[in-house]
């Protein structure tokens, strides 16, 4: 389906990333379309009572959703159809289950961005990038919409096989019209060399490979952002290794200190 589905609590970082949603689709000529969750508090006694009207909470959410698809509308500048649904439960259930019904393009949510004490990538953004079976963009607050020239992928060497979605890397390359860098980063005692799944698959693509020797993973690639004005970041979820030394809660400092680009995540064949 040639849509986006954006996760929205209508915070300004949400907003910041619809806006980006929006000129993405505008870019890809796809629709969008705006998902809400909401949680409904209950008190816990002989029998679950909710604490707060479920009438009045669903009023509340489809006015905040009304009020940002008219934001949103004032920068539609070609015409997206955007669409919306709000629905009762976890945010990242109610994404699995929108996914199961009609597989979206890419799912987009915001995230808090560099410098920021309350930076997500350790809560619901890295639950998404890991576990959503679609690709899904995370955009830091900052991040504003530019064309996308240069997509860093950041590769494990160790974890490269026949699953790796090459398919799908190379379907987005040209969608954006982006070029490619592939970044390894090994420790001094372990280089490994590129594995050759990559280099024959990616060989029309002409990437540039690069490895680097550093004891941390999440600096390096940090830095790498920078210097080479990378604009979206590629990574493929594991529950251990490379991903998660990028973006575990516990050592995220390199990435969100430094970073304000999107983040795309794609998702093992």
């Amino acid at each position: 389906m040639n849509t986006i589905l954006l996760a929205t609590d209508y915070s300004p970082v949400a907003h910041n990333a619809a806006i980006y949603a929006l000129q993405l689709a505008q870019h890809l000529q796809a629709d969008l379309e705006l998902i809400h969750s909401y949680i409904i508090p209950f008190a816990y006694t002989d029998s679950p009572v909710p604490l707060l009207n479920i009438d009045e909470i669903q009023k509340i959410a489809e006015d905040s959703m009304e009020a940002q698809v008219r934001q949103l509308e004032q920068h539609n500048t070609s015409g997206v159809k955007i669409t919306h649904k709000i629905i009762a439960g976890d945010i990242i259930e109610c994404l699995e289950e929108s996914i199961k019904e009609q597989p979206p393009l890419l799912v987009v949510m915001g995230t808090y961005g560099a410098g920021s004490d309350s930076f997500l990538w350790g809560s619901v953004a890295v639950k998404a990038l890991r576990s959503l079976k679609a690709p899904v963009l995370a955009i830091p607050a900052e991040a504003s919409w530019r064309p996308v020239q240069k997509i860093c992928f950041a590769a494990d060497y160790e974890q490269i096989s026949e699953q790796t979605p090459v398919t799908e890397i190379l379907i987005w390359l040209n969608q954006m019209d982006a070029g490619l860098d592939v970044i390894h980063v090994d420790k001094p005692d372990n280089v490994i060399a590129i594995p050759q799944v990559l280099s024959s698959q990616l060989q029309d693509q002409q990437p540039n490979y690069h490895s680097l020797v550093h004891e941390q993973i999440e600096d390096a690639v940090a830095s790498f952002i920078v210097a080479h004005q990378i604009d979206w970041l590629l990574v493929i979820p594991k529950k251990h290794g490379f991903f998660e030394n990028l973006f575990h809660k516990s050592r995220t400092k390199g990435i969100a200190q430094n970073s304000n680009i999107p983040v795309l995540a794609l998702h093992q064949e």
